[in-house]
């Protein structure tokens, strides 16, 4: 009998799972790095898990984020990051909760705000986009609002975000084999515009890039995408300052191996050159092995930065 209401009860646990729409997974990565700065070495170990939980049922979607790496320690819980809810109403899509955006390589917009929603519906072939946050505002009260309308024109990709205090506008696309993209900040504010292009092909078998960004005389290029994160150069980006430069990238014996050599264009001083070579190999046990090697060479020895990032990462 009891072995009944035993088999009774897993079968109503299964058949309960097996409606429910959820789905878990997750990634984690270590980290060797060695940094040498004017002469001076440091050697640190870092980890870093995440796991995310979906959770949908009809049009209706929730997700949470959650994290926990070196620097929370031993005996702390996971940390919650991303939260929220999606669902449709009509035609649209409604986003509610706490999520990042995405940098691009003029501007960061990786940190999290609460509070944030999103409208969005595609019409006539043109996706269109509202979106607030609380956090944004001072006070709250959903000071930044913006609108973003994206679509088809004569076969670029073209968007256009308007802002409280500037104006986004994006064209990419493919010509003759050559990969483009170009990105304008265009700000209220006097002397604050930023620019980027993006420019790729493939000649024998190696991916060729050119990759800038201008900076009017009061912005600040501080994205994290193509040059890496730029507000944490060794020497800091200021005001007026500008990046370019060239990438190389092939597949060798399984390897994919990248080379990005630019530089930092530095308002009313010398300039400084950067290196950086990264080697990504899949490995036979699921995961990744990454290496990067960077240098920073600046004008003076007080100022070079020379890293070795060695990664093991995998994903489930």
């Amino acid at each position: 009998m009891n072995k009944k209401i035993i088999a009774a009860a897993v079968a109503a646990t299964m058949t309960s799972v097996a409606f429910a729409d959820i789905s878990i997974t997750g990634a984690m990565k270590a980290n060797y790095k060695q940094t040498e700065t004017a002469g001076v070495n440091d050697n640190n170990v870092t980890t870093e898990a995440n796991l995310y939980v979906t959770g949908k049922t009809g049009d209706t979607e929730v997700r949470f984020e959650f994290d926990h790496d070196s620097g929370d320690g031993a005996g702390e819980d996971l940390d919650v990051e991303d939260q929220w809810m999606a669902t449709k109403v009509g035609d649209a899509r409604i986003q509610v909760g706490t999520w990042n955006g995405s940098d691009s390589i003029l501007s960061a917009d990786s940190a999290r705000a609460t509070g944030k929603w999103m409208v969005d519906q595609t019409i006539s072939g043109v996706a269109l986009k509202l979106e607030g946050s609380n956090s944004e505002a001072a006070g709250g009260h959903n000071g930044n609002v913006s609108v973003t309308a994206a679509g088809k024109v004569m076969g670029n990709n073209v968007s256009v975000k308007v802002e409280n205090a500037q104006n986004q506008y994006k064209i990419s696309g493919e010509y003759a084999g050559v990969n483009y993209a170009y990105h304008t900040v265009s700000a209220d504010a006097a002397n604050s515009d930023k620019t980027s292009i993006q420019l790729g092909t493939t000649i024998a078998g190696i991916g060729v890039e050119y990759v800038a960004a201008d900076a009017d005389s009061l912005a600040t290029i501080n994205g994290d995408s193509w040059f890496g994160d730029a507000a944490a150069f060794n020497t800091a980006m200021t005001p007026g300052d500008d990046l370019q430069g060239i990438g190389l990238s092939t597949s060798i014996a399984g390897n994919k191996i990248t080379g990005k050599f630019f530089t930092n264009e530095v308002a009313g001083s010398t300039d400084i050159d950067f290196q950086k070579v990264i080697i990504n190999r899949p490995l036979a046990g699921g995961t990744t092995l990454e290496v990067v090697y960077t240098d920073e060479d600046a004008a003076g020895s007080a100022s070079d930065k020379t890293t070795v990032d060695i990664e093991l990462a995998v994903k489930f």
